[in-house]
């Protein structure tokens, strides 16, 4: 059953839509049943994780109970975040400036939008921890890291060449290289 990373922080009903064969007293299948259910989703469910729902599944043979059916939960991958156990990483695009400045950014989480400080002198790939934004989980909730990437701007306006300008300013006056540990 297929759950969004949204769905696993609150129990929501999920519907729940499916077929199974119906059997005689022989072992011989008859027909196909066609049943529908409203599944509530527990808070935590993980990826890869089975949920049970007793006596949901195919009839038993003769007089003998409905079997169970079993869900085998898989999250749908989130277009802004990536899961690792019950943390969360987004990938956060930051302007040389602000990298190098500091800045304070508005950022989206599964529960809504914060703040995050981005400290002076940041490298891309830097993780910045916010604690409690990950995914609920069985003991405690996880926590998103937001993950620094440095991008250049690509457009060709009025701001290009002043920036450029002002880069060859600072290569011609900070002594400064990035591969001084290669050697």
């Amino acid at each position: 059953m297929p759950i969004f990373l949204e769905d696993t922080l609150s129990e929501k009903s999920k519907s729940l839509a499916y077929e199974m064969p119906h059997y005689d007293e022989y072992g011989r299948s008859l027909e196909t049943i066609k049943k529908n259910l409203q599944v509530k989703i527990p808070k935590g469910v993980g990826d890869g994780e089975r949920i049970r729902l007793k006596g949901q599944g195919a009839p038993g043979i003769g007089n003998a109970p409905n079997g169970d059916l079993y869900l085998h939960i898989r999250l749908v991958p989130h277009p802004l975040f990536d899961v690792e156990g019950h943390n969360l990483n987004i990938t956060v695009p930051v302007a040389p400036w602000e990298a190098a400045l500091g800045t304070e950014i508005t950022l989206p989480t599964l529960q809504g939008k914060i703040n995050l400080r981005i400290p002076a002198n940041s490298q891309t790939g830097q993780r910045l921890r916010v604690k409690g934004r990950g995914l609920i989980g069985k003991i405690k909730q996880g926590d998103l890291f937001a993950v620094l990437k440095v991008v250049m701007p690509q457009e060709q306006n009025v701001i290009v060449p002043v920036l450029n300008e002002l880069w060859k300013k600072m290569s011609e006056t900070v002594d400064f290289n990035p591969r001084s540990d290669w050697s």
